[in-house]
């Protein structure tokens, strides 16, 4: 499994539906399982975090990372199990 971190410089989206923002810095946290789900946990400041399940790395990073390269958004991979 590998752990990973979602940061952004900026926060182009503005408000979500929720009334809230993504914002900037640190946004959320994550994991790869071996199967290529991955599962993400917002961690933004101030707003009750909520957890999403992918199919794949691919549709998560898809949905928020390629589509709005504008907020500069960087994945740092924590850590790779090698067991798995």
């Amino acid at each position: 499994m590998k752990l990973f971190e979602m940061s952004r410089e900026r926060d182009v989206g503005g408000e979500q539906s929720d009334g809230g923002h993504s914002g900037t810095g640190k946004v959320l946290e994550g994991v790869v399982f071996s199967d290529g789900t991955t599962v993400v946990r917002w961690a933004v400041a101030n707003q009750s975090n909520s957890t999403a399940v992918w199919d794949s790395y691919e549709a998560f990073a898809h949905f928020h990372v390629d589509k709005r390269p504008e907020n500069g958004t960087r994945i740092q991979w924590i850590h790779e199990d090698s067991s798995n």
